[in-house]
């Protein structure tokens, strides 16, 4: 799965579980909080849909902030944990 493929998919997952608006141009700079108005409460429910989704387990002690910072870390790490699975 391709860095391009995660992030469409994440976009997707954005609109449809968090009914949130994510503008087509939306790139992997974009801020989950800032730009994309994602709460805490959203980055916990979008952990649970990425799980679901990709197929992967989000252990607790892997959980870097900086990687809810933008789309692009976000992607970075749904791709450390795809590549545990594989």
């Amino acid at each position: 799965m391709t860095r391009s493929d995660i992030l469409n998919r994440l976009k997707l997952i954005i609109a449809e579980n968090l009914e949130l608006s994510v503008p087509a141009e939306t790139d992997e700079s974009a801020r989950l909080y800032d730009d994309l108005n994602i709460d805490s409460i959203m980055t916990l429910q979008l952990l649970v849909y990425v799980e679901e989704s990709f197929g992967v387990a989000v252990p607790d002690e892997d959980i870097d902030p900086a990687s809810f910072e933008t789309l692009g870390g976000l992607v970075s790490f749904i791709e450390r944990l795809l590549a545990a699975v594989a």
